[in-house]
């Protein structure tokens, strides 16, 4: 067996720059370069400070007994500091400061005053031309454009839909970068849902009410395209031809986007209204707390304490909170699971009836092919829902035997 040497606490420890967010009785503290960040109480703020100041630890753990009377484990102090990747590590490079992000310069100008006032415009526009058109309003036979072709009809709710989707997590990200900070695109689940999510880490260094744009600004901007196809929609004439089809499908496609607004009310699948609510609340991290009162309540009604989860990570405010959001987010869930049962299956069954039968109409090879891309444009996002939760619990289970593994294998040595 081999063994980590011990850190020379009488030397310096050098760690890369540091970005410290006082908010309350909480310190964020972190890289920006790597997104990493940390909440520590003010008196762990102040003695990382020293540390990043060039005071040796043994003499960091003396300033801070003389500063606050209490003594600190400076070894598990390091050591957090090593899991957040603070430390420079033998061999490593210190972090160069962080720098201006791409197209920052883009998202300062589409959130600038200018670009609002010409927003408020577009928004009062779209409202102008409902009332004078009810037609144009918002409404769920909007979404049946066509009758001629069931591909046609999926493109347009489905396929039309993509291009908001990818502008809405633009959003998200221009309005990040504005602030100097990265951001990531990737493929996630929530529940049922397949969900694109952009990854803004950086927010937690930002003081708290420059956080709000970043965590709107999809929902902002699915308001300023449903009022632009409404506006395209009321600019073309309603008929049989071509123009009346592009209008019907633009109807079709903001109408689209109204649902998914409506979405983000399920703020239980930690959608932007969650980020906003737990923002405003000041919590941190409510979903896993809530989850966690959660399975303590459970296993101690079950009577099985060993399974209980250490509280001592949880902040006090997530706490209260979650006191109430735990009841909340399984309500949530069961309504979710009922309207799965009742609605999404049933109008699923329904759908692939009515592709059957019209298969069994029509077996031209250009109406296979229109039932059977119907089919698949309609039943991906469950199967892929269903793929990516699978992964998810194998790399848990993965994840979970490799630490008995290691466990198993300290216990050993």
């Amino acid at each position: 067996m081999t063994t980590t040497p011990s850190p020379d606490f009488d030397r310096p420890v050098r760690l890369h720059p540091l970005t410290y967010l006082e908010e309350g009785e909480e310190v964020t503290v972190g890289r920006a370069d790597i997104d990493s960040y940390g909440l520590f109480p003010p008196d762990g703020a102040e003695l990382l400070r020293r540390l990043e100041a060039g005071t040796p630890p043994n003499a960091a753990a003396r300033w801070y007994t003389e500063q606050y009377g209490e003594q600190v484990d400076m070894a598990e102090f390091l050591e957090v500091l090593e899991e957040l990747e603070l430390v420079v590590r033998d061999g490593e490079q210190v972090a160069a400061p962080t720098g201006p992000v791409r197209w920052q310069r883009l998202g300062a100008a589409v959130f600038s005053p200018v670009a609002w006032a010409v927003y408020g415009l577009l928004v009062v526009a779209a409202l102008i031309a409902m009332i004078r058109q009810p037609a144009l309003a918002p409404h769920y036979q909007n979404l049946f454009f066509t009758h001629s072709s069931l591909v046609l009809l999926t493109l347009g709710i489905v396929l039309g839909q993509v291009p908001w989707i990818l502008l809405h997590e633009a959003a998200h990200a221009l309005a990040g970068r504005r602030l100097g900070l990265n951001s990531t695109l990737s493929i996630n689940r929530r529940f049922y849902y397949v969900v694109f999510v952009t990854a803004l880490d950086g927010l937690v260094a930002v003081p708290r009410r420059k956080r709000y744009l970043p965590m709107l600004a999809g929902m902002i901007t699915d308001v300023l395209v449903i009022s632009a196809l409404t506006l395209g929609a009321a600019a073309l004439p309603d008929g049989s031809g071509a123009t009346g089809v592009l209008r019907r499908l633009l109807l079709s496609m903001a109408f689209a986007v109204v649902l998914r607004l409506v979405w983000q009310f399920y703020f239980f699948l930690r959608t932007d209204l969650y980020y906003l609510a737990i923002t405003v609340l000041g919590c941190n991290d409510l979903q896993t707390t809530a989850r966690q009162m959660l399975r303590n309540r459970l296993m101690r009604l079950l009577r099985m304490p060993g399974r209980v989860v250490d509280e001592s990570g949880w902040g006090e405010r997530d706490r209260q909170v979650a006191r109430w959001y735990s009841w909340l987010m399984p309500a949530g869930y069961v309504f979710l699971t009922v309207t799965l049962l009742t609605a999404a299956i049933p109008t699923g069954v329904r759908l692939t009836e009515v592709a059957v039968h019209k298969l069994g109409t029509d077996f031209s090879p250009a109406n296979v092919a229109d039932v059977l891309t119907f089919l698949v444009l309609n039943f991906w996002e469950p199967v892929l829902a269903a793929y990516l939760a699978l992964r998810a619990w194998r790399r848990g289970r993965t994840k979970a035997l490799a630490t008995t593994a290691k466990e198993t294998a300290h216990a050993a040595g």
